[in-house]
């Protein structure tokens, strides 16, 4: 019972990691995207922005799940994490959606990125993020 505890510790651990990192990356992305007008790094923040709401429902998800079987539960509650992961398959669709909405959007009315260095440094962080967060995430 104690490395079923443990390992609903670690995987909240990582969760709240990954919800950490990915307001972090939204709060920049959007900064820095909104600054120089690059509809690619606001995507990038769309798509962080939908990362974040997927980390919390993970995050709910593994605390929910880690809760042991009770009378209305007979079989506990693990089954949270699969609709959780439903619930996040379709965030990434809507997001998808918005983004081609955006994309098709700049297409229409381009505009020069006043500084393009800036995207592309706030990309390099979300790289390297993104890979210690994925990391943990596999452990």
């Amino acid at each position: 019972m104690e490395s079923d505890h443990n390992a609903n510790k670690r995987k909240s651990n990582v969760a709240f990691l990954s919800v950490v990192s990915n307001t972090s990356l939204v709060i920049l992305k959007l900064v820095v995207g909104g600054a120089i007008g690059s509809v690619s790094v606001i995507s990038e923040a769309i798509h962080s922005g939908v990362d974040l709401l997927a980390a919390v429902i993970a995050l709910l998800a593994v605390t929910i799940s880690g809760k042991p079987a009770d009378e209305n539960h007979p079989f506990g509650h693990g089954k949270v994490e699969n609709i959780s992961g439903t619930v996040e398959a379709l965030l990434i669709f809507l997001a998808a959606g918005w983004i081609i909405i955006e994309a098709v959007e700049k297409l229409r009315n381009p505009k020069p990125l006043d500084e393009a260095g800036w995207g592309v440094a706030v990309m390099f962080i979300s790289v390297v993020a993104n890979f210690f967060v994925s990391k943990s995430s596999f452990r």
